[in-house]
């Protein structure tokens, strides 16, 4: 088997390509655009012709925190659609045999579901209007996904992941995700001595899976999990937004007068907690998986992407 990982200067690919090792291929923004179908079938093709290429997982997309998202609900329709439909439509073009796309519980409706949520919910309403767009981009890929894998017989197939974090991710203050976002603000807050403003009122509860669980999972999957219906890798245990800044604000230190919530920032849909296909897993710890994550960002604060 020799895969093809888009994305991996990613937060997912980069953990891929540290655990697949070099023997593989690893797609970056400099290797071609996804955005232009005619760019990623020919760099596809040649990947498949000159190096054997026969799996992709496809781990590219453009993503964003709560803010981004609200801004830009358009831009990440569009990018998200655009860089899916190319990479999906040349792997059947070119024949790959293993398919790998990968998407997040955002698909899910936002009301008129029961939990835990289940694939066959997704269809049932429209998702949370904080990340829509890129919402409807991902459903699309995943249907997308179903009916190439009906015409080929081939193992393609979905795989629905929740709030991953960890090493290499995005932590710019305008655009991550939730925990990154929290540890550059608490890393500034502590170095400049001032308040550590955390969004919201901390009640929200999420579901978090360290970004290395998520990649052995991935590839155990490629052998194991040759079914139509979406694989849902989640850690099914909720923790709060409150949780993780305590978390967060003991690593660094900080004192209570200089942790403050503010509840006129937007904090997203409150929960929306979500069922598992993984059996016999022991997910890494929250506390050591966003320990381990400061640890990292403190180490190559200079060459994080923020």
């Amino acid at each position: 088997m020799k895969i093809l990982v888009t994305g991996s200067k990613g937060l997912l690919g980069s953990a891929l390509k540290r655990a697949l090792g070099e023997n593989h291929v690893y797609h970056t923004r400099e290797d071609c655009d996804l955005l232009d179908y005619e760019s990623t079938i020919a760099y596809i093709k040649d990947k498949v012709e000159v190096e054997g290429v026969d799996t992709i997982i496809h781990a590219a997309a453009k993503v964003g925190g709560v803010k981004a998202n609200m801004e830009n609900n358009d831009l990440f329709f569009k990018d998200n659609y655009l860089i899916n439909n190319n990479v999906l439509k040349s792997a059947y073009e070119l024949g790959i045999k293993n398919f790998v796309n990968i998407l997040s519980t955002c698909i899910f409706p936002d009301i008129n579901v029961t939990y835990p949520l289940t694939p066959n919910q997704i269809d049932q309403g429209k998702p949370h209007p904080s990340n829509y767009g890129y919402s409807y981009a991902k459903r699309l890929s995943g249907y997308e996904t179903k009916i190439f894998r009906d015409m080929t017989k081939n193992n393609w197939f979905s795989i629905v992941a929740t709030n991953l974090y960890g090493p290499h991710d995005n932590f710019n203050l305008e655009s991550s995700h939730l925990i990154p976002g929290m540890i550059h603000r608490a890393y500034l807050a502590k170095k400049n001595n001032e308040v550590f403003d955390i969004w919201g009122d901390g009640s929200p509860l999420r579901q978090f899976v360290h970004v290395d669980d998520l990649t052995t999972l991935i590839i155990r999957s490629i052998d194991n999990w040759n079914r139509e219906e979406h694989c849902m890798m989640i850690n099914e245990k909720e923790v709060s937004i409150l949780e993780i800044s305590k978390i967060i604000t003991s690593k660094f230190e900080i004192p209570a007068d200089k942790i403050k919530f503010d509840p006129t920032k937007p904090r997203g849909q409150f929960r929306k907690p979500a069922s598992s296909d993984v059996n016999d897993f022991s997910f890494k710890s929250i506390t050591d998986g966003i320990n381990e994550t400061i640890d990292w960002f403190i180490e190559n604060y200079s060459d994080a992407r923020k």
